[in-house]
């Protein structure tokens, strides 16, 4: 389904059809026709604007149901605009977040040497025993180090670490 009804692109259209009925009685097939929609639409908007009654047919006043008709338009042009501003910011919101998981922020710059380290080649300060990790610092800076020389270790190795770690070293 469209996002703004077609008939309201073309109501000055609509509106000198209705104006040229030579009754000024409408009713659900005859506005069925004029906007091009299906029954279900055609009774939904006739309805706040039935004043006579026909057997099982509701008739509206052209001029009321025209009236009508510039209201909705104006509604729909109103909904229309702001789907498609929450449509856009949906997509840039969308667009951050992936960004940020594919970039997450950088908690501490890593040299070489930190990437390539090994669980025998760990910082001064940085241990691992049996059930225990130590880490020794003196700054926030420092300490992040350390634990990335330790994981990059760590992931370098996993079965060394985890054969120390056990004590099975």
């Amino acid at each position: 389904m469209p996002d703004k009804p077609t008939w309201c692109g073309h109501l000055d259209k609509v509106e000198r059809r209705l104006l040229a009925l030579p009754d000024p009685w409408v009713d659900r097939s005859m506005l069925e026709e004029l906007l091009g929609i299906g029954r279900r639409r055609a009774q939904q908007i006739l309805a706040p604007c039935v004043s006579r009654q026909i057997g099982a047919n509701g008739l509206a006043d052209r001029g009321v149901l025209l009236e009508h008709l510039r209201r909705l338009a104006a509604q729909e042009a109103t909904v229309h605009y702001e789907r498609q501003r929450r449509q856009r910011l949906a997509g840039h919101l969308d667009g951050w977040r992936r960004s940020w998981l594919e970039q997450p922020r950088v908690l501490v710059e890593a040299p070489l040497s930190i990437v390539n380290s090994s669980l025998d080649g760990l910082p001064a300060g940085v241990s691992v025993n049996r059930g225990q990790i130590s880490v020794e610092f003196e700054t926030a800076a420092e300490a992040l180090e350390k634990l990335l020389a330790l994981a990059m270790a760590i992931g370098n190795d996993r079965d060394r670490f985890e054969r120390i770690a056990t004590g099975r070293d």
